[in-house]
């Protein structure tokens, strides 16, 4: 499996970011504006409930496009957007898949894509945010706050395309997100089909060691132990995962292969009630873009969609 060329350092700031309770919530550093819009030209416009201006993302055709899958929604992790799927997406679009079924929104504007060592290894990110005239800053978010911009992508997503069913698959920061989004909005559990949770820090993780909240935009909601994540996972675990989707988490699980689950963290993104499966010695960004591991969860969707449709 390839190694995406990422800093530990670099990795800790990307996976930051807190708000429990709002008052301990650290600053946020402002984006330097919108990421790339790539949505269909008939696709609604939204606005970032944060920083106002227009959420950016990929996906569409156009209204009423024929279908053959249920729309997957990709949300991504801290410091980058949702070019960060880009690899994904054409790897989605190679196996039949059309862009009419894919989607992914840019929460917190133009990200950094996890520095340029990252950058380097895809050239269509690297062309796209330099010609944005991205400076090179790191600027990381929380959960909560983008909760409301991913639950109207979602609502948006499901009135364009024509069906209320819909999947998700998150990686990182973009996991404990959509989770929490699902938390506050029973509403949408229904109409889930699929969710894949890739390196999500369900019960911590490394990067927010004890005595780190407060002092990380993100460390106060997941680091281990806080009030965040307990209310995000309910007593004994029951609020993990909703029926009447299937959940699938892909992680590394020794504890060495990803620093942001090192040690004692390994199992930290596996969920009660999902299928655990465990991709041993890869690393944070391989866990989400490394083809093989792409095919293994697209196969996931195709095939739990097609017994939520028949079964």
């Amino acid at each position: 499996m390839r190694r995406t060329l990422v800093t530990a350092a670099a990795l800790a700031l990307t996976l930051a970011i807190p708000l429990w309770p709002a008052s301990a919530d650290p600053a946020h550093m402002k984006p330097q504006g919108p990421a790339a819009v790539h949505f269909a030209s008939d696709f609604p416009v939204l606005q970032d409930h944060e920083w106002g201006f227009r959420l950016g993302g990929f996906g569409g055709v156009h209204r009423g496009a024929a279908r053959r899958h249920i729309p997957v929604i990709f949300v991504h992790g801290n410091d980058v957007d949702a070019a960060d799927w880009y690899t994904v997406r054409d790897e989605f679009l190679e196996a039949g898949w059309t862009m009419q079924e894919l989607y992914a929104l840019s929460y917190n504007g133009l990200g950094g894509n996890n520095g340029i060592a990252t950058m380097n290894m895809n050239p269509e990110r690297q062309q796209e945010h330099m010609a944005m005239g991205w400076d090179g800053q790191t600027r990381i978010t929380n959960d909560e706050v983008n909760v409301p911009d991913l639950y109207d992508f979602i609502r948006t997503v499901q009135r364009y395309t024509g069906t209320h069913k819909f999947s998700l698959v998150t990686h990182s920061l973009g996991d404990t997100l959509a989770r929490r989004t699902l938390k506050v909005h029973p509403e949408l559990r229904s109409d889930l089909v699929a969710f894949v949770g890739i390196a999500g820090a369900n019960h911590g993780t490394s990067l927010c060691p004890p005595g780190s909240e407060g002092n990380v935009v993100s460390c106060d909601e997941i680091a281990a132990g806080t009030k965040w994540l307990a209310d995000l996972n309910g007593p004994g675990g029951r609020d993990e995962t909703y029926a009447p989707a299937r959940w699938l988490t892909v992680y590394d699980g020794t504890g060495a292969g990803d620093p942001a689950y090192a040690g004692t963290y390994a199992q930290s993104p596996a969920l009660r009630g999902a299928d655990n499966r465990q991709f041993p010695g890869t690393y944070h960004n391989d866990l989400r873009e490394d083809p093989d591991i792409v095919a293994v969860y697209r196969h996931f969707l195709e095939v739990t969609e097609a017994h939520r449709r028949w079964g």
